[in-house]
């Protein structure tokens, strides 16, 4: 009796240890992926594949690992199977964001803003991430209009003039827009609650391309006072004017970082239009982020760096994380997308692509990843002769 207990327990320990080798082996190779070492997980993996070939943590790795190494039929292979196992690793968004990549599909979920056919030149989020102020048109002469993400009419803000680049303030009480309603194009603030409209700038040149600051009481802009384009902030309190950036080349596009210290902006300064950060007074101005293409319309969230870019042709929206240097295409189409605007809490973007020569509203949802089942069905696709 003594020594048949004995062999079940023998048999018992040998099927554990046979259990947790595989187990043990599988985070090894995770780990290795993880330090970049792709092609000696990948041997691990094949190894246990002859084992256990309906291992989802395997086929799980093994595609992430050749995606990795850009060996893309493999990759797809090893993702098929996943989703034939329907295994919950076939939703991971670090694997869906690389394959949606080779296959040149937008790994979030767009929606255009419906707007009965205007021109919808350019949008913002206000705090709620829900209500925007939107600049569009019926033919070529642009209003702003304050309406809800599902396309709903609120109110038409303006009615005479050109009028563009709205921006919400961070508590959503006032909107800044562009208007040459007195000849040449000036910032105006609009107050939600009492319905009035004051003019912020009052001069002779072009101001345009309003951004609130975090505290609401700042605004930054670009203006060609100076003779040239170059990036000021203002005070809504007294109207003061500061100039922030000085050279004789191109500075745009500014945006307050959320803590309000910092401030972004594309400058040309070094022959493409490149991005760049600075103190929120206009000192210690750096090189952010840098191609030989050009990268504009900067906003930064977190670690997360938003912007458009015409690196693969037509200009896309894309996301650059300067922590981990890793960049990530947002938008695939043959049609520029222009005018990116992030919600306040970086899960949504507003950007407006055109088609068939008129501007069209949309807003990719960064919390709602492309589903396992559309990347299949594409792989699918392609694979078909």
């Amino acid at each position: 009796m003594k020594r048949k207990n004995y062999l079940v327990g023998i048999l018992l320990l040998a099927l554990l240890i046979s259990t947790c080798k595989p187990r043990e082996d599988i985070k090894e190779a995770s780990e290795a992926i993880k330090k970049g070492r792709y092609s000696a997980a990948i041997k691990s993996l094949k190894s246990l594949l002859m084992i256990d070939s309906l291992n989802p943590e395997i086929h799980f790795n093994l595609s992430l690992a050749y995606c990795y190494l850009d060996s893309v039929e493999k990759a797809y292979q090893h993702f098929l199977k996943l989703v034939e196992l329907n295994s919950s690793l076939k939703d991971s968004i670090e694997l869906k964001l690389l394959l949606a990549k080779f296959l040149k599909i937008e790994p979030y979920a767009s929606s255009p803003i419906p707007m009965a056919k205007m021109n919808q030149f350019k949008g913002s989020f206000g705090p709620d991430n829900e209500l925007l102020a939107v600049a569009a048109a019926k033919i070529d002469i642009a209003d702003i209009y304050l309406l809800k993400l599902d396309g709903t009419l609120i109110k038409k803000i303006t009615s005479k003039g050109m009028n563009t680049d709205p921006a919400f303030s961070p508590l959503g009480d006032k909107i800044a827009y562009v208007s040459n309603i007195d000849g040449d194009e000036e910032i105006y603030l609009y107050d939600l609650k009492n319905d009035t409209t004051i003019k912020l700038t009052d001069n002779t040149y072009t101001d345009f391309s309003p951004s609130f600051s975090p505290k609401g009481n700042e605004i930054v802009y670009v203006t060609d006072r100076d003779k040239n384009w170059e990036i000021y902030k203002i005070s809504l309190k007294d109207k003061f004017a500061l100039r922030l950036t000085k050279n004789k080349f191109w500075d745009g596009f500014p945006s307050f970082t959320p803590d309000g210290g910092h401030i972004v902006f594309s400058s040309k300064r070094n022959g493409s239009e490149d991005i760049y950060i600075m103190n929120s007074n206009g000192t210690n101005e750096r090189l952010l982020f840098a191609t030989k293409f050009d990268e504009t319309d900067p906003h930064l969230i977190g670690e997360n760096l938003f912007f458009r870019s015409n690196r693969d042709g037509e200009f896309e929206i894309y996301k650059f994380n300067i922590k981990t240097q890793k960049i990530l295409r947002l938008t695939f189409n043959e049609v520029p997308d222009w005018n990116p605007r992030v919600a306040p809490d970086g899960t949504k973007i507003l950007f407006s692509r055109k088609i068939k020569n008129k501007w069209q509203l949309y807003f990719l949802n960064l919390s709602s990843s492309i589903s396992a089942e559309v990347i299949a069905q594409k792989i699918k696709e392609i694979q078909t002769p």
